[in-house]
């Protein structure tokens, strides 16, 4: 088995100096901005990456929700000395892109009082052209489960490629994520060194714009970027895996459907009972009686309509169209409860009552050795 080609690239975004007077707005009113919330939000990334786009011809911003860091940026943003042209903006709930269609020059962003290199870098599309690709935001999970994650779904489903963005993980270096990749059965990877603040992780209230803006940037990132030209793309976590029938990809359903986009249902799976920590995937052949359902996530082909529409999120995309007809029944998600550093609350926690499950055990056994 020939190991795949992976690529490490920083992105190149800026942050406002800890001794700047500008800010971003906060998302909450004073009297919801709890302690958590203020030393989680991210009030200084004025924009986590730019790229130049040889295809389009222009450099891409990705950004968090600039709020009223939009005026400074926009005005302050120079190529060979000179305003920049018009951006064409793109604002979602809670990340935005800005397009400035431009020959290559010398980019700089004039802001809170100083002047800033912006080193655009390179378009990965071409490397992952045609490719059925896993896309993922990962900090701290352990190599050996994102090596099971990539290996699953390479066998099971034909994936060949990953795009993943460690979020600034202390527990190991870039080079050795990019060598877990070794042995997966992938032929392209790119690991992204994106380490941004996450965000708050609790509710907004219901007409708040959303905090956390990382992981829904990454993706639209990785759509415009590494994934433009990909065959299909599938948006799951380290701690999910997707089952369905023998031989039958979740890659080949996004590609076919007329819309470039299944929606995948699925339940929460847990290790023994009395397992205290972190459990890889292998571990997780119980589940909860009654059922306990978990976040949809989805597959989706890049240039398909949903793409292109609304572009792409963690979990809701387009809404009632998602609803009504991207949903189907012959592929599931597992999602393994106690696979996880630990960063959300209650995730060793078990339900009172747990029957195993016999598909998942068979499921387990084929590919990790697991199912005791």
């Amino acid at each position: 088995m020939t190991d795949p080609i992976v690529t490490v690239v920083p992105l190149s975004g800026y942050r406002l100096p800890e001794t700047a007077a500008l800010r971003r707005n906060f998302t909450r009113p004073p009297e919801r901005r709890s302690d958590y919330y203020l030393q989680a939000y991210d009030d200084r990334t004025v924009f986590y990456d730019c790229v130049y786009l040889e295809e389009q011809q222009g450099y891409l911003f990705t950004a968090p929700r600039f709020l009223n860091l939009w005026k400074p940026f926009r005005s302050g943003l120079r190529l060979d000395g000179r305003p920049a042209g018009r951006l064409r903006r793109v604002t979602w709930l809670r990340c935005e892109q800005a397009f400035l269609k431009a020959p290559k020059g010398r980019l700089t962003l004039e802001i809170a009082g100083e002047t800033v290199e912006i080193a655009p870098r390179p378009g990965l599309a071409a490397e992952f052209a045609g490719m059925n690709a896993l896309v993922a935001v990962s900090k701290n999970n352990r190599l050996d489960w994102i090596a099971n994650w990539a290996k699953f779904h390479a066998a099971d489903h034909g994936a060949e490629a990953v795009a993943l963005f460690d979020n600034g993980s202390t527990d190991y270096t870039l080079e050795a994520l990019a060598a877990a990749f070794a042995g997966t059965g992938l032929k392209r990877v790119v690991v992204y060194s994106a380490p941004f603040p996450y965000g708050p992780a609790d509710k907004s209230g219901r007409f708040d714009v959303s905090p956390r803006f990382f992981q829904s940037a990454m993706l639209n990132l990785a759509r415009r970027d590494a994934l433009d030209r990909a065959r299909a793309v599938l948006s799951i976590d380290i701690d999910e895996l997707v089952r369905g029938p023998e031989g039958a990809s979740v890659f080949d359903m996004a590609a076919g459907h007329p819309l470039g986009m299944v929606t995948i249902q699925g339940s929460w799976a847990y290790p023994a009972e009395g397992t205290d920590g972190p459990a890889p995937q292998g571990a997780h052949v119980w589940r909860a009686e009654p059922d306990r359902k978990c976040n949809r996530k989805w597959c989706m082909a890049p240039r398909g309509a949903m793409s292109r529409t609304f572009g792409w999120a963690v979990h809701q995309i387009g809404g009632i169209l998602q609803n009504l007809f991207t949903s189907q029944g012959s592929f599931r998600l597992v999602h393994c409860r106690a696979c996880s550093t630990g960063w959300k609350a209650n995730r060793f926690r078990f339900p009172e009552t747990m029957v195993k499950d016999p598909e998942l055990v068979a499921l387990m056994s084929r590919h990790f050795g697991g199912g005791a």
